[in-house]
């Protein structure tokens, strides 16, 4: 029995070997020529031929020679590569997901497949990447390898993601040929057109109804208010789906509509929806069984709704219908260490729990780039993988991950390679793809690029500091922003630019990597002005505007102009823009500035969120730039009236005040200032007055209320200023109060 046993042994494994070495490599091309041709299903889809395109044409890159692609009727030969549910390879892909692709051989046959969406077409991807070597690291920038001769082990795998939408938002997953080879999806692909978040306004106009039916609208502080609409008002009800009804008839095809509320904090109290409210322990009951009866009258709908600030905690009682979608949202969060961790995150950790256990379509909107400056350091690569793990195994398994991708945006494209990656598969070894894409998109420059970001993320987490998605270079100048850990970085970028300067395409794209770190130096020098991280030195009483300052400053418009870099933050400010409120923030002239220092007083005061509402800040010789978190002082609702005590009676011939216009973040230049002076303080003087006009639809970011005159023996100024008050009818949240920022006051 033994020998018999050991007999079967030895002819199994010696059947095995024999079978191995039988299979031999495919010759897909030799000295730039091949025997193969690509076969596609004569009645192929559009996603099984632009696969069989794409592995045409990188073949043609890779060897420089040019396979035909033919159809499964033509005469079957011993060397093809068969795309999709061809009759070369029988079979269906009936069974496999979606996103999901097999890769086989047989004898000299290679067959790629893939399920219903564009499996077929990552298979293709796949086989570039792994076993050809190709890489696209970026819409401008990929990685061919160069050879003549390519051969294929046998092969026999199949993979597929674990999440089954990946959205990583931006610029870059505009463009189709990246987005299909890192194997994401985008917005229009998935939503109806105009129904993507925040829509409400939209389906109910304000501007439409609320002056004929307030009761349509959100009920809060005693009054009805146009932000939000009411969700317990059945007129409501049917006035949004008769809306959709009509909408969707134009978009037959569109399967996912949203419905969801409008991006402010507003959320109906009358006494229904505060009775819902009490019942569900928490707002997101009235909005939950609004979106129930919406999705029912359209079964065959998906109908998406925000679970977001106000409405993020999930209801007690109601469960959302089998065709809501759940869009849950992290934007309160810190972004320093991962979700699950965080003592200050754990009540997220209880809102995901809360809907998981009652939703089965949850769909995750996470935020990994600073909304306020696009372009700044922003070191949460370290937190990337466990936020996704930790969400994907609590039920997520649609993503939205909102990193603005945009040339110039802080690390946008090693963090949107890193992002794509970790949703097709969480537990991918992230170290090895960071490697992977630096050492392919920097080159030689690529250990200092690493170091870089390795020193800010230690410096960030030793700290113990929040990282904040609306945060200021001027909040880490301590930490990981550091005097001592900027030099270092510097020293780093040095270092990498010297050793690719002889490659001009890499030597750009590490200064584009620099422009976070020269855009922290400006930001933290204007907050110190004229202290040692500032933008002046002072040198016999007199200030002079540093020249390596100076240079930064050219230097980052430089490098935004050659690579077409256009945004800074996500209200679109143009880098032009900045650059030129940059020269204005730096030009004090504070030599002949006799107001430089000088008391202030201002009644009311200003509100204490900005330049911790202290009223010398508007004398202080830094002019506010586009940042209104920096440098500016802020009043909302209100007409300041702001004077100044020049100490003595002096001798003047010009007067500023300046504004800021920001209305993406509620702020309008006052309508109207008016200045007077006097030598005692009783007595006044006109010294004009100017109107804004028009609507403020569009203005400059910053404007100048110039006053002149001979102003003869005068100690003091008072500027009376007249606010807006109120957001005008062409803006999103029209009706709401705005806000008004002064900044400095030069008299010369």
């Amino acid at each position: 029995m033994k020998t018999h046993y050991f007999l079967a042994i030895f002819i199994a494994v010696l059947s095995l070997t024999n079978s191995v070495f039988a299979a031999k490599p495919l010759k897909i091309t030799k000295n730039s020529h091949s025997s193969y041709v690509i076969v596609v299903p004569e009645n192929g889809t559009l996603i099984e031929n632009q696969a069989a395109e794409l592995l045409q044409n990188y073949i043609v890159k890779v060897s420089g020679c040019k396979l035909l692609i033919v159809s499964d009727k033509a005469k079957p030969i011993k060397t093809e590569i068969s795309i999709g549910l061809t009759n070369r390879f029988p079979g269906s892909n009936e069974k496999m997901d979606p996103d999901e692709f097999r890769i086989t051989t047989k004898n000299q046959k290679l067959s790629i497949v893939g399920g219903s969406h564009k499996g077929i077409y990552y298979g293709v991807v796949d086989l570039l990447e792994k076993k050809f070597g190709c890489r696209f690291y970026a819409p401008d920038a990929e990685f061919v390898p160069q050879n003549k001769t390519i051969f294929l082990k046998p092969l026999n795998y199949s993979d597929k993601p674990v999440n089954t939408l990946r959205i990583v938002y931006g610029q870059f997953s505009q463009k189709d040929a990246y987005k299909d080879w890192m194997r994401l999806d985008n917005i229009e692909e998935v939503y109806a057109i105009g129904y993507f978040v925040h829509t409400l306004g939209n389906i109910l106009p304000p501007d439409t109804y609320f002056s004929s039916h307030p009761e349509y609208f959100a009920f809060m502080n005693g009054k009805r208010i146009p932000d939000q609409l009411c969700m317990s008002n059945p007129d409501v009800v049917k006035l949004v789906n008769d809306k959709l009804a009509a909408d969707m008839t134009k978009q037959p095809d569109k399967k996912i509509w949203s419905v969801s509320q409008n991006d402010n904090l507003s959320y109906c109290q009358c006494d229904k929806c505060r009775a819902i409210i009490d019942e569900e322990g928490s707002p997101s009951g009235p909005l939950i069984r609004f979106i129930n009866q919406v999705a029912a009258r359209f079964p065959d709908k998906t109908i998406s709704t925000l679970a977001y600030q106000f409405s993020r905690s999930a209801p007690k009682i109601t469960k959302p219908a089998a065709n809501v979608q759940i869009v849950l949202c992290t934007i309160e969060l810190n972004r320093s260490k991962s979700i699950e961790t965080d003592p200050a995150s754990q009540s997220f950790v209880k809102d995901i729990t809360d809907w998981g256990k009652i939703t089965h379509d949850l769909y995750i909107w996470d935020y990994t780039v600073n909304f306020t400056n696009l372009v700044s350091p922003f070191p949460n690569l370290h937190v990337l993988q466990p936020n996704i793990q930790f969400l994907t195994r609590n039920g997520a398994k649609q993503h939205f991950q909102q990193t603005n991708t945009a040339k110039g945006n802080e690390m946008a494209e090693l963090k949107s390679y890193l992002l794509a990656r970790l949703l097709w598969n969480p537990d991918v070894n992230i170290d090895s793809v960071k490697t992977d894409f630096l050492n392919g998109y920097y080159a030689e420059a690529a250990p200092y690029i690493r170091k870089y970001t390795d020193r800010m993320e230690s410096e960030l987490v030793k700290s113990g500091e929040r990282l904040d998605i609306f945060g200021e270079p001027v909040y880490h100048d301590k930490s990981f922003l550091s005097a001592d850990n900027i030099a270092f970085y510097n020293t780093l970028f040095d270092k990498a630019e010297a050793v690719v300067v002889s490659k001009p395409e890499i030597f750009q794209r590490v200064k584009v990597s620099r422009l976070p770190l020269e855009f922290a130096i400006m930001e933290i020098a204007k907050n110190d002005m004229f202290g040692p991280r500032g933008w002046y030195s002072e040198k016999s009483g007199k200030f002079i505007l540093k020249p390596e300052m100076k240079a930064t400053l050219e230097d980052f418009n430089s490098t935004c102009t050659k690579n077409g870099v256009k945004y800074l933050n996500e209200a679109n400010l143009p880098a032009e823009t900045y650059y030129n409120a940059t020269l204005h923030s730096i030009d004090v002239q504070i030599g002949d500035d006799i107001a430089f220092r000088k008391k202030a007083t201002a009644n009311p005061g200003p509100d204490s969120k900005y330049s911790d509402g202290n009223i010398s800040a508007i004398t202080n010789g830094v002019c506010g730039s586009n940042n209104f978190k920096v440098n500016w002082l802020g009043w909302e609702n209100a007409d300041p009236q702001i004077t100044l005590d020049l100490g003595a009676n002096k001798t003047f011939h010009s007067i500023n005040i300046s504004s800021l216009w920001a209305p993406d973040s509620w702020i309008l230049h006052p309508s109207r200032v008016t200045c007077v002076v006097s030598a005692d303080g009783i007595t006044w003087d006109s010294a004009g007055t100017t109107e804004v006009a028009g609507d403020q639809k569009k203005e400059d970011a910053i404007r100048n209320f110039l006053f002149t005159g001979d102003f003869n023996n005068k100690r003091y100024i008072r500027f009376d200023v007249t606010a807006t008050k109120k957001m005008p009818s062409w803006h999103s949240s029209a009706g709401n109060l705005s806000w008004l920022f002064l900044d400095e006051i030069v008299v010369k």
